[in-house]
């Protein structure tokens, strides 16, 4: 989604059999990207560890009772928001690219 502080911001929808934590359904939350996933997973994990799409991991976790989103990745930002990178992903699998 556009904005004016040029920022990316990702709108998540769930299905009514979803089975993420209720947690992510319902409360935002942001997302940093970490250098070492696995050494950043020893707060209480609440999604666990999965790769969406190719060179892009994430995972989140519960600090002081909110979700943040953990990404461990060496895509750019452009390659990830931009270039169309969820073509054929796990997120969305007939897309041609995001708007």
């Amino acid at each position: 989604m556009e904005n004016n502080l040029s920022l990316s911001i990702e709108l998540h929808a769930f299905g009514s059999k979803s089975s993420l934590d209720k947690r992510i359904q319902t409360m935002p939350h942001v997302a940093f990207t970490v250098n070492d996933l696995n050494h950043a997973l020893k707060e209480n994990e609440i999604m666990p560890k999965y790769t969406p799409f190719k060179d892009y991991t994430c995972a989140m976790i519960l600090v002081n009772n909110q979700p943040i989103e953990l990404i461990e990745t060496t895509l750019t930002e452009r390659e990830i928001w931009g270039n169309g990178i969820f073509k054929d992903s796990i997120l969305y699998p007939n897309s041609s690219k995001t708007k």
